[in-house]
Protein backbone atom coordinates (compact mmCIF):
# COMPACT_ATOMS: atom_id res chain seq x y z
CA UNK A 1 0.00 0.00 0.00
CA UNK A 2 2.83 2.59 0.62
CA UNK A 3 4.23 1.54 -2.02
CA UNK A 4 1.00 2.79 -4.09
CA UNK A 5 1.16 5.62 -2.18
CA UNK A 6 4.79 6.76 -2.64
CA UNK A 7 4.49 5.80 -6.75
CA UNK A 8 1.48 8.05 -6.77
CA UNK A 9 3.19 11.10 -5.26
CA UNK A 10 6.74 10.32 -7.64
CA UNK A 11 4.68 10.18 -10.39
CA UNK A 12 2.65 13.57 -9.77
CA UNK A 13 6.09 15.14 -9.31
CA UNK A 14 7.30 13.52 -12.51
CA UNK A 15 4.38 14.57 -14.33
CA UNK A 16 4.01 18.14 -12.54
CA UNK A 17 7.68 18.90 -13.51
CA UNK A 18 7.66 17.74 -17.21
CA UNK A 19 4.38 20.00 -17.70
CA UNK A 20 6.53 22.65 -15.97
CA UNK A 21 9.44 22.55 -18.84
CA UNK A 22 6.89 21.91 -21.42
CA UNK A 23 5.21 25.04 -20.84
CA UNK A 24 8.52 27.05 -20.20
CA UNK A 25 9.40 25.74 -23.32
CA UNK A 26 6.31 27.23 -24.78
CA UNK A 27 6.77 30.70 -22.98
CA UNK A 28 10.15 30.55 -24.34
CA UNK A 29 8.90 29.87 -28.01
CA UNK A 30 6.35 32.72 -27.94
CA UNK A 31 8.64 35.46 -26.50
CA UNK A 32 10.80 34.97 -29.38
CA UNK A 33 8.52 35.17 -31.85
CA UNK A 34 7.41 38.40 -30.24
CA UNK A 35 10.88 39.58 -30.22
CA UNK A 36 10.78 38.95 -33.29
CA UNK A 37 7.91 40.94 -34.57
CA UNK A 38 9.12 44.06 -32.17
CA UNK A 39 12.34 44.07 -34.04
CA UNK A 40 10.51 43.73 -37.56
CA UNK A 41 8.54 46.97 -36.50
CA UNK A 42 11.39 48.61 -35.38
CA UNK A 43 13.45 47.82 -38.92
CA UNK A 44 10.30 49.09 -40.84
CA UNK A 45 9.90 52.26 -38.77
CA UNK A 46 13.39 53.06 -39.41
CA UNK A 47 13.02 52.01 -42.90
CA UNK A 48 9.52 54.65 -43.13
CA UNK A 49 11.17 57.27 -41.36
CA UNK A 50 14.16 57.32 -43.86
CA UNK A 51 11.88 57.14 -47.24
CA UNK A 52 9.77 60.24 -45.12
CA UNK A 53 13.47 61.95 -45.56
CA UNK A 54 14.31 61.71 -48.56
CA UNK A 55 10.75 62.51 -49.63
CA UNK A 56 11.20 66.12 -47.94
CA UNK A 57 14.27 66.17 -49.48
CA UNK A 58 13.55 64.96 -53.20
CA UNK A 59 10.72 67.73 -52.68
CA UNK A 60 12.74 70.40 -51.28
CA UNK A 61 15.38 69.73 -54.39
CA UNK A 62 12.36 69.75 -57.32
CA UNK A 63 11.16 73.02 -55.50
CA UNK A 64 14.25 74.48 -55.22
CA UNK A 65 15.19 73.18 -59.03
CA UNK A 66 11.87 75.29 -60.32
CA UNK A 67 12.58 78.36 -58.81
CA UNK A 68 15.21 78.61 -61.00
Amino acid sequence: MINWICGAICGSCATLLLYSIMVGKRIQEEQDKACKCIFKYEEYRRRIRTLEYEKKKLEYDLKSAQQR
